[in-house]
């Protein structure tokens, strides 16, 4: 599969980069090769995942520093517009998606990148979106 120029980063794929798994050197990589960003939503997970941790300011550092190195996209209107007209046709049909994940990939598609998780099933209703796991890329 040819990797995509632009991928946001899923929370579950930006746990496993910090707790050093598989995924870090994969991160590295696509960090050399494409353009790499998350969401605001991705980042409130990781602060919320940090701050409950025992590990408390060792994590913040952690997901401060990573979170300093890629580009954090906003959830503007454009993105707000999409999940309200995604959710409305999932929920037309039966198929709800939790509200994070929904806000994931519609900012991702209001700016045209592709999203890397580890939950291909939570992020394949919405329309438009490319999803990838890391056995995709690697």
């Amino acid at each position: 599969m040819e990797v995509p120029n632009q991928i946001v980063l899923d929370t579950s794929v930006i746990i496993a980069h910090l707790r050093k798994r598989q995924e870090s050197r994969l991160v590295t990589m696509l960090q050399e090769k494409v353009e790499l960003a998350t969401t605001i939503v991705n980042a409130f997970e990781l602060y919320y995942g940090a701050y409950k941790s025992k590990q408390l300011k060792a994590n913040l550092s952690s997901v401060k520093g990573f979170l300093s190195t890629i580009q954090v996209l906003i959830m503007d209107e454009g993105s707000a517009e999409k999940s309200g007209e995604v959710l409305a046709k999932l929920e037309s049909g039966g198929k709800a998606i939790d509200a994070r994940d929904l806000f994931i990939g519609c900012t991702a598609v209001k700016n045209g990148f592709a999203v890397l998780t580890h939950n291909r099933e939570h992020f394949e209703r919405i329309p438009e979106l490319l999803v990838l796991t890391p056995s995709d890329i690697t």
